[in-house]
């Protein structure tokens, strides 16, 4: 097997003259790219077993497997690699027909080395950009949404909150974060059974979803309560943001009014903020837990939070 850093992608020249691909590689040489080079096609193809190629540059003419299959067989095991064909100024023809079998692009001789070096940048970013496309593919099949609320879930959570605090630390900005509880959800489950609490946890997330901004995430934490990330957001600003999530929800009807009487629900939040109230992933679920409990025992539909050291309640 070759070593490789996995940050880096990975540039393949096929080539049967090893002028040419000597230059190539000196030219290509950069931060941020892994060049290795073939004398011919066959060898590219067993190289392709090692190595997965972001990028494979390769002659049109060539003893044996030529360009052409070279373009095929890459496409065919991963239609994400970037295949670059090189071709003379006298068989642009043939290069233009590489192109409609799924080459990227064509280079030219003789170089033109700030040329080479664009059209690989262009094809660097084209394939970042596929896999990023990718990596959001994987993620929804990752199931990081909550089945029932389509909110964000507990699993997610664990990954995005440690992120968004280091991307705070790293740039000094402040973060903040909410718990958020439906009051007596219990009791509603018992009186209206499962079917109706499950659709009052739907439309709740929705409202919680709809009182924030595009940028803050909104998790289901656990049974009826939900976790809300607010990056670069201060405390009343937050605090404005709780205050919205809680009139909104006590604004919504949770039952359909024609079926039985209108069924209100209200909420208790919890309200934290990096680096006032917590240094730590912990700290910050550990203090806007204890708020969200103070805000029950203070008999609930209300919002509390620590300021200059003293604990606030909001009703």
């Amino acid at each position: 097997m070759y070593e490789m850093k996995s940050a880096d992608l990975n540039i393949l020249i096929v080539d049967d003259e090893e002028d040419v691909r000597m230059l190539l590689k000196d030219v290509l040489t950069l931060p941020g790219y892994n060049v290795w080079t073939a004398s011919g096609g066959l060898e590219a193809i067993n190289m392709m077993q090692d190595v997965d190629f972001s990028i494979v540059i390769t002659d049109i003419w060539m003893p044996g497997v030529d360009g052409v299959q070279i373009t095929r067989k890459f496409k065919e095991v991963n239609s994400d690699t970037t295949v670059i064909v090189v071709t003379g100024h006298a068989s642009i023809q043939s290069a233009l027909a590489v192109l409609k079998e799924g080459a990227y692009d064509y280079i030219a001789k003789p170089f033109d080395i700030s040329e080479v070096r664009l059209i690989v940048k262009r094809a660097a970013e084209r394939y970042r950009l596929l896999n990023e496309v990718k990596e959001k593919e994987i993620y929804k099949q990752l199931a990081i949404l909550d089945g029932l609320t389509e909110t964000y879930n507990r699993h997610y959570f664990n990954q995005t909150l440690p992120r968004e605090l280091e991307r705070a630390k790293r740039y000094k900005n402040p973060l903040s974060f909410l718990m958020v509880d439906i009051d007596y959800f219990k009791k509603f489950n018992d009186i209206h059974g499962h079917l109706a609490g499950d659709w009052a946890l739907k439309k709740a997330s929705q409202v919680i979803v709809g009182s924030v901004r595009i940028p803050d995430m909104v998790f289901r934490y656990g049974g009826e309560e939900f976790a809300v990330v607010l990056p670069e957001t201060y405390k009343p600003d937050a605090i404005t943001v709780a205050k919205r999530i809680k009139a909104n929800v006590s604004l919504t009807r949770f039952l359909d009014s024609k079926i039985m009487p209108t069924q209100h629900l209200t909420i208790s939040i919890g309200a934290c903020t990096f680096p006032v109230d917590a240094q730590n992933f912990q700290e910050l679920i550990e203090n806007a837990d204890k708020y969200l409990y103070s805000a029950k025992r203070l008999g609930r539909d209300r919002i509390c939070f620590s300021s200059e050291g003293k604990e606030i309640e909001i009703r």
